[in-house]
C-alpha cells in the first residue's frame, strides 16, 4: 500500500514539473498616420499559410520550446481593419474590392546563452487584391532584432512581434502601388 501511495505521489509531482508551452499573447494596434486615400468598401480575409504554426521558438533548448499563437490570423485581421479604416476604407464582407492577406511567415527565433539572448523576428505576408477582373499581388517582408542580458523575457518578444506586425501593416496601407490599384488607377 505504501509503495502504491509513493508511486502515486511521485507521479503527481513529476506531472506538475512538466511545463506546457505558454501561449503567445499578441495584440498589435495600428498607430500610423491616417488619410482618405482608400475611400472605398473592402472585404478582408486573413489566412495563416505558415507550415509551422509556432510564433516563438527558443533554439538549443532541451526540450525545444515552441510557443504557438492560434489567434494570429484574428489579430492580424484586427490590425489590418484598423489600418484600412484609418485610411478611409470601410471593411465589410460584401464589397467589390476583396483583400486577402496570406501569412507566409511570422515568428521570432531566440538564441540563449547563460549570459545573454538574441531574438530575431521575421514576417512575410502576401496581399492579393481583386476588383472584378483586375488583380494586384505583392509581398511584404519585415524583420526585427532584440538582444539583452540573461534569458529572454516573453513579454518583450511579444512586443517585438506586435511592433513588426504594425510596421508591415503600415507599409501595406501606405504603399503607393496598393493605393493606386484600390483607387482604380
Amino acid at each position: 500500500m505504501r509503495v502504491i501511495l509513493l508511486i502515486a505521489v511521485l507521479s503527481f509531482l513529476l506531472a506538475g514539473c512538466s511545463s506546457t508551452p505558454r501561449s503567445v499573447i499578441l495584440h498589435p494596434q495600428y498607430q500610423g498616420p491616417s488619410s482618405n486615400a482608400l475611400n472605398t468598401n473592402m472585404a478582408l480575409q486573413v489566412n495563416d499559410l505558415r507550415t509551422t504554426k509556432y510564433t516563438i521558438r527558443v533554439k538549443d533548448q532541451e526540450p525545444a520550446l515552441y510557443m504557438p499563437d492560434a489567434n494570429l490570423p484574428v489579430n492580424l485581421n484586427h490590425v489590418m481593419t484598423q489600418a484600412l479604416a484609418a485610411h478611409g476604407a470601410q471593411v465589410t464582407p460584401i464589397a467589390p474590392t476583396k483583400v486577402v492577406v496570406n501569412i507566409n511567415r511570422f515568428k521570432a527565433i531566440i538564441a540563449e546563452t547563460l549570459s545573454q539572448h538574441q531574438s530575431d523576428a521575421q514576417t512575410n505576408v502576401t496581399i492579393q487584391v481583386t476588383q472584378g477582373t483586375r488583380s494586384f499581388e505583392k509581398q511584404y517582408k519585415g524583420s526585427a532584432s532584440l538582444s539583452g542580458p540573461l534569458k529572454h523575457d516573453q513579454a518583450k518578444v511579444e512586443e517585438q512581434l506586435n511592433n513588426l506586425a504594425q510596421q508591415v501593416v503600415a507599409r501595406i496601407v501606405q504603399d503607393p502601388e496598393f493605393i493606386q490599384f484600390v483607387r482604380g488607377r
